[in-house]
């Protein structure tokens, strides 16, 4: 898969096709998009999937250029760039939300946000963008079918708290916390307390984003042996795939989304997120009011 894909929706099937539109490089690098043959542009809905975790927003401003004249014009960016950095000075994660705000967008899809920053800036930016999300609970539903029985599901921190009890919520099980162990000098993270109440049976762990996997590796330590743990996490960067294949090891089964590229291949159980995103493009292209 390419990072950049350029889609129309065919209302009558409800599916997606290709676009004739390709990214091209000038001789010093330079990005731009343009048409690839005579083929005329749908006008429509028109959709730009991007599927690489630090896009060059020269292509997304160009596309929306380029399909200008489309009814709707919907950025697919599961995984929202530097969504992280809601919490630094400068914030990268203001700075991605307002170009998106800026780039001549109609619509955004996204799924399991870091936090709301991201989101919250960009319509502070645009209000006229309007914000879908991908549902999550659903999504990691249908991936665990057939996996469990679990006797609950495990955030790993309180940041966690919410997508974890959206997902136990839809498995009909309780949710635990984890928190978190920290060196008092430095600031950084030894290792985990384990949540009370969980010693042994099945759980499943679930968060946004894997790096490298060690908060994870840290988290298994902390939870008592006779525990089995499953691991869901949204964005699967898996840094190094070598070292986090190992870090997660502990875990009886790894899921993500194909949000990103990294999760491609590998013991790791990768959720399409296609048929979840056709789905909500064809709940754009017949909503009049431009918003979830």
């Amino acid at each position: 898969m390419a990072d950049y894909e350029f889609f129309t929706l065919d209302t009558d099937s409800g599916a997606l096709t290709t676009e004739p539109i390709e990214v091209f490089a000038y001789p010093m690098g330079d990005v731009t998009v343009r048409r690839t043959g005579d083929a005329e542009l749908t006008s429509g809905l028109q959709a730009l999937w991007v599927r690489t975790p630090a896009p060059d927003w020269s292509v997304v401003f160009n596309w929306a250029s380029l399909v200008a004249s489309a009814a709707r014009r919907v950025l697919v960016m599961p995984y929202l760039p530097s969504a992280r950095g809601d919490k630094d000075l400068p914030s990268p994660a203001r700075t991605n939300a307002r170009l998106a705000a800026l780039s001549g967008i109609t619509d955004i899809i996204a799924v399991d946000p870091h936090s709301p920053v991201w989101l919250d800036a960009m319509t502070a930016a645009n209000p006229a963008v309007g914000r879908w999300e991908l549902d999550l609970a659903a999504i990691v539903s249908d991936a665990v079918t057939g996996s469990g029985p679990y006797q609950g599901v495990i955030g790993p921190d309180a940041g966690s708290r919410g997508r974890a009890s959206l997902v136990a919520d839809r498995l009909g099980l309780p949710v635990f916390i984890a928190s978190k162990s920290r060196d008092q000098a430095t600031g950084k993270l030894k290792g985990y307390h384990p949540p009370d109440g969980v010693l042994d049976g099945r759980y499943l762990v679930v968060d946004d984003i894997c790096d490298g996997g060690g908060t994870f590796a840290l988290l298994r330590a902390a939870i008592p042996a006779d525990v089995s743990l499953d691991l869901w996490v949204t964005h699967g960067g898996f840094t190094g795939p070598e070292r986090s294949h190992q870090a997660l090891s502990g875990y009886q089964c790894v899921y993500t989304t194909n949000s990103l590229p990294s999760a491609r291949g590998g013991p790791v159980r990768a959720t399409d997120l296609a048929p979840h995103v056709n789905e909500t493009l064809r709940r754009i292209a017949t909503n009049l009011e431009g918003a979830q």
